[in-house]
């Protein structure tokens, strides 16, 4: 392959390129921690708008680390992943959900279907 023809450098009818030098704020300058904390502030108003306003769902993982281990201590049946066999995981999430099903159980509601039924008749 010929690279003669690329070796040759070529004309350009471009201005040359000029290049703008910043001014230097110390990072001790008062424009530059109040440039910061403006920069802070936007950042916590953004997550904080982000959070109310999108919604989320259930990743399937978080049906085995809360649903999962809470119906399994009522009714005595369901999956446990090993951080629950292992007993590494903190109840404290579940434990909500754990009254949910305990109250249903009281109330004679065994059947784990009635949940599903109730949530798809949500959503129509």
């Amino acid at each position: 392959m010929d690279h003669s023809a690329r070796s040759t450098p070529r004309k350009s009818r471009a201005p040359p390129l000029r290049i703008k030098r910043r001014s230097h704020n110390t990072p001790d300058s008062p424009q530059s921690l109040l440039q910061d904390r403006r920069l802070l502030v936007f950042l916590i108003s953004l997550r904080i708008l982000n959070a109310l306003t999108i919604t989320t769902f259930f990743q399937p993982d978080e049906y085995y680390q809360s649903l999962e281990p809470a119906w399994h201590a009522v009714f005595g049946y369901g999956e446990l992943t090993w951080e629950w066999r292992e007993g590494i995981r903190g109840f404290l999430y579940p434990s909500i959900f754990t009254c949910l099903w305990w109250i249903l159980k009281t109330a004679g509601v065994t059947n784990p279907y009635v949940l599903v039924r109730y949530c798809q008749g949500r959503r129509g």
